[in-house]
């Protein structure tokens, strides 16, 4: 039986899922086969330090406050050996092959919460989807249908999905690889208003469990779900298909850039336009608004208009335009975009300018379920916007977005994000080659000391996203139950994970210390 299954195609395996359906209540086990040592026939990679250095987008702020006994920053992967599969086959193949208990971190376009999973540890191997690059459509039951591989990321796939006039919940950064993301939610600032967290439009998964079986989910599968938000804690995810909706759900984007030479003047334009984003946008779900505060000296505010808005775009713009002219702030850009393609890549450029040797990045969050009260938006000027180490980071931004809408209205997943309106990330990133030891425990003290701030006002939830939270700040106490959205969700990615990966094989999710 096992010959038989091997000479399955993945896309046959798929297209007879979509026609079971019912048959894969349980998860259609496609391989598992133990007998044989597979690892000689998967590509490694030989030279470590030059892969760290090309895959990972950047590295931890914590794993950064040493330098070796040269003063160089001490960067690099633990891992013992770094594979680059080609097919659900080859990963189920080298799984088998290794002993019972070896750690497995995986690897998709770089990008990973303070980057776990390209760090690893000394008895871990990492698997380097790179390889694993198609991008396939479909249509079932009127719907276009995308399937991803492991190894794409953001740009490869906007650009796909342009060419077939569609749109998604898309990270706006152009290197992030597809699959991390959607396993750990898959918050989407300027669309999930509309459609949702990415998580929230997979229709199927293939994965290969710690036990090496090739298994493809569907809704009725009990891990679907979990791997949706705890994935990287519970299986290798392959490839996963996503439901695309028609690119006309975003009418267009408006962006106003304003300058600011003093800290006072950024807070004080904060503390008005947030209360313009409360009271006019989070009310309304056919708009998205979005406040950057960057370490450049820029003020950026994004507003997305959906198919489901019939109003006036300027007069949405205006009252920010107004109170740049109040406080005698210069509007130094104006931008309009007219496609859901267009303000999908519109921060490529940005993003992609951000390069460092190695970079350093301290994520964290906070966010309230219902419009968040005075209180809250004075503690986000006063504090995060005041006191976030800009100066010192230049890259850095606090980043203040509308959400709820679609994310909230559809299936809940294991994050916490879906169940917020108002959201705000503090993403503290800075060239590392550039600082010294003093000054990087510094950088990472001062963000810290905003956070733990955080943790004091009543209302606010720290840390509830596995996409944009710091898991290994020293001593900091994070909830389950915020992560994941529930107490109840929380508790079922407990037993799914002593179910399918009781030796914890994949141990690098962010959150696996609480798992």
């Amino acid at each position: 039986m096992a010959d038989e299954h091997e000479d399955l195609s993945r896309r046959t395996v798929l297209k007879r899922a979509a026609a079971g359906g019912v048959g894969l209540v349980a998860g259609t086990i496609l391989a598992g086969d133990t007998s044989g040592i597979a690892s000689a026939g998967v590509e490694q990679v030989e030279h470590k330090e030059t892969w760290l250095a090309d895959r990972a987008s950047c590295v931890s702020g914590n794993r950064l406050l040493e330098t070796g006994p040269d003063g160089a920053t001490p960067v690099c992967t633990k891992a013992r050996a770094i594979y680059r599969p080609r097919s659900a086959r080859e990963i189920a193949d080298l799984v088998c092959s290794l002993p019972t208990g070896t750690p497995i971190a995986t690897v998709c376009g770089g990008h990973e919460s303070s980057n776990a999973a390209t760090v690893a540890s000394r008895d871990a191997i990492i698997l380097d989807m790179a390889h694993l690059k198609a991008i396939e459509f479909a249509e079932e039951g009127g719907e276009t249908l995308v399937t991803v591989g492991a190894g794409v990321v953001f740009r490869e796939l906007v650009e796909a999905v342009k060419d077939r006039q569609g749109a998604l919940p898309v990270g706006t950064g152009p290197g992030v690889g597809v699959v991390g993301y959607v396993v750990n939610g898959g918050l989407s600032g300027y669309f999930s208003r509309r459609l949702g967290l990415l998580g929230q439009r997979v229709v199927r998964l293939t994965i290969v469990t710690a036990a090496g079986e090739i298994r493809v989910l569907t809704p009725n599968d009990e891990l679907f779900t979990a791997m949706l938000g705890a994935g990287s804690a519970l299986g290798i995810v392959a490839d996963l298909t996503l439901r695309m909706a028609p690119e006309s759900v975003v009418r267009g984007a408006e962006q106003r850039v304003v300058a600011f030479e003093t800290r006072d003047q950024a807070v004080a334009f904060a503390r008005e336009a947030l209360r313009i984003q409360r009271d006019d946008i989070l009310s309304d779900e056919s708009v998205s608004m979005e406040l950057v505060v960057t370490g450049t000296k820029a003020l950026v505010a994004t507003y997305v208009f959906y198919d489901t808005f019939h109003g006036i775009a300027a007069e949405y713009v205006r009252p920010l335009e107004d109170l740049a002219a109040r406080l005698k702030l210069p509007v130094v850009a104006a931008s309009h975009w007219d496609s859901w393609y267009e303000t999908a890549a519109a921060l490529w450029p940005v993003i992609t300018a951000m390069k460092g040797s190695p970079l350093a990045m301290l994520q964290h969050c906070v966010g309230t379920k219902g419009p968040p009260a005075d209180a809250i938006l004075d503690f986000v000027c006063d504090v995060m916007v005041a006191e976030a180490p800009l100066d010192e980071a230049t890259m850095s931004i606090v980043e203040i977005r509308t959400l709820g809408g679609a994310a909230m209205a559809m299936q809940a997943i294991p994050s916490g994000n879906c169940r917020h309106r108002f959201f705000v990330d503090l993403i503290t990133l800075y060239d590392a080659k550039d600082k010294t030891t003093a000054e990087r425990r510094e950088i990472a003290d001062r963000t810290r000391r905003v956070i733990d701030s955080a943790r004091a006002v009543d209302g606010l939830s720290v840390d509830f996203s596995g996409t944009h939270s710091q898991p290994d700040d020293p001593g900091s106490a994070v909830s389950p139950a915020v992560i994941f959205g529930t107490e109840s969700m929380a508790e079922a990615i407990r037993g799914l994970k002593a179910k399918f990966d009781p030796d914890n094989r994949f141990r690098f999710h962010p959150f696996a210390k609480f798992l």
